[in-house]
């Protein structure tokens, strides 16, 4: 499937300086991570770069790392979960000794009517259980018994036992499909983390973007204000001057005046928003690490001043969000999981029937070398097949339990489809967004060249006694918002790129779970 991409045309991207860069009357030595300096001293200065702030992000943010922790636990459940095949050893010992009296003359001990026992007992035995469902075991069992009886043939005798048996589930539990359900679900709980993961890692890359980029703006509109303060306090000099001269009023001083005066308001709200939109960053950045607070970050990586675009129709951004989001995926997989419980639990609800394969070699005799010799050698073998089968009455666990996990089938697809209707929505508002802010830089750039004209024309109408200083004030004001408006769409519409890509899973995939 062809991928829809947005794409977009900027300035070159001033060279990466380093990330620890003070001014001219720091030390060289310090560092980003040193207190706080005094007021006197200058701010230790961050040059961040886009991708500076991208890889600081995913390096020190802590719901990255939480997820990554999540993706560990199911990652060894799964690979925990195998052991249910892993081969199991057991072993038992036991003695015992007994006295009783004899029942019958064959049993007597001798000239006493008293039998005495001594049994001391070995069991172990290997099991090996299959992906078939079924179980192959080998088992060994030595008996070694003391008898005053006169019907034991010697009085230290010893029997052992060689069994080998294969037991195979053929209706409930039977066969691989129901043998490695759970291996299946971990797994499929492993790759549903790893989506999660993903997920964050895309939103957290797409808030880094969108904090950075307010920066930038904030910034500018710094700028913006700082321009236009310029030009209110040469418009005051100018009527001062005139002023002066006697050809000028106190009025158009006045206005001057309180005009200088906003524009110090607006400048000093423009440094405040700087300050908001540095902390916003510096929060997805320093969010364990307080000591970088006070640094001072100066973005490098400009807004774009030529904004050229290609975006596909929505269908086929959307078709491209439905492969590759995090979520749909995740969705995918959840899906996958209630089957698996379906499964189960049909197989569950169906009657046992088990058939077991047997083979044992005994062996007897005084010597206990030559029972164990006799056994191991199989020289009189016992063989056995048998069937076992069991049927639950009523059977209402298994049944509702059947019931309840299609009930969640049929939940987990009406989820996807959630899912798919909010990623729908997403995408045509992502797709609209990116249209819109493109034609919103056009029209602002276009405003503002006409604002500026605008304003040079009515300086010149000013200069010729033509006009006034309220309506040279009034222009200074429009260019004001132009400028402002100018720097603000083009931010808008990198963020719309952002969001776009992000809409359509494709902000830093990384590899994903099969």
């Amino acid at each position: 499937m062809k991928r829809a991409f947005v794409s977009f045309t900027a300035c070159v991207f001033a060279p990466v300086a380093p990330l620890f860069a003070h001014t001219a009357a720091a030390e060289p030595a310090a560092t980003a991570q040193a207190p706080a300096a005094p007021a006197n001293e200058p701010r230790p200065v961050l040059a961040l770069s886009l991708d500076d702030a991208l890889r600081i992000a995913l390096e020190a943010d802590l719901g990255l790392a939480i997820e990554e922790t999540v993706v560990d636990v199911a990652r060894f459940d799964f690979a925990g979960s195998w052991g249910a095949f892993d081969p199991v050893w057991t072993a038992t010992g036991s003695v015992s000794d007994s006295e009783f009296e004899a029942s019958n003359v064959f049993q007597g001990g001798g000239s006493s009517l008293v039998i005495e026992e001594d049994t001391q007992n070995f069991n172990t035995g290997l099991d090996f259980p299959l992906t078939s469902g079924g179980t192959l075991s080998l088992e060994f069992d030595t008996n070694n018994s003391r008898s005053n009886s006169t019907a034991q043939l010697a009085e230290v005798s010893t029997t052992d036992l060689w069994t080998l048996s294969y037991t195979q589930p053929l209706l409930r539990g039977a066969w691989k499909s129901y043998a490695t359900s759970r291996q299946r679900q971990n797994e499929l709980a492993w790759n549903q983390a790893r989506e999660h993961q993903r997920q964050t890692r895309q939103e957290l890359l797409l808030t880094v973007q969108n904090s950075y980029w307010d920066l930038v703006a904030a910034l500018e509109q710094a700028k913006v204000a700082d321009t236009t303060l310029e030009l209110g306090r040469q418009q005051l000099d100018q009527n001062q001057r005139r002023l002066d001269a006697g050809v000028g009023t106190e009025v158009d001083v006045l206005q001057a005046q309180a005009n200088v005066a906003v524009r110090e308001q607006e400048r000093l709200q423009s440094q405040v928003d700087v300050k908001t939109a540095a902390d916003r960053l510096k929060a997805s950045l320093f969010a364990n690490d307080f000591g970088r607070w006070d640094i001072e970050i100066d973005p490098i990586t400009p807004l774009p001043t030529d904004v050229q675009y290609t975006v596909v129709p929505w269908q086929a951004a959307l078709a491209v969000a439905l492969e590759e989001r995090a979520e749909m995926r995740s969705q995918r997989l959840a899906i996958q999981r209630a089957e698996i419980d379906l499964q189960r639990a049909g197989n569950e609800r169906q009657p046992a029937l088990d058939l077991t394969l047997s083979s044992s070699a005994r062996g007897f005799d005084s010597d206990s070398s030559e029972a164990f010799d006799s056994a191991s050698s199989w020289e009189f073998p016992t063989s056995q097949a048998a069937l076992s089968f069991s049927l639950p009455i009523f059977n209402r666990a298994a049944k509702n339990a059947e019931r309840a996990a299609r009930a969640l089938v049929i939940r987990s697809h009406l989820e996807a489809d959630r899912v798919e209707l909010s990623i729908t929505t997403e995408v045509r508002n992502a797709v609209r967004q990116v249209e819109y802010q493109a034609e919103a830089v056009r029209a602002a750039t276009k405003s503002l060249e006409l604002a500026r004209r605008q304003l040079e024309a009515e300086e010149a109408r000013y200069r010729e006694g033509l006009s006034t200083t309220f309506q040279v004030l009034e222009f200074q004001q429009k260019l004001a918002e132009a400028l402002s408006s100018e720097k603000r769409a083009r931010a808008e519409f990198v963020k719309a790129t952002a969001a776009l890509t992000k809409a359509q899973g494709l902000t830093d995939v990384e590899p994903r779970a099969k």
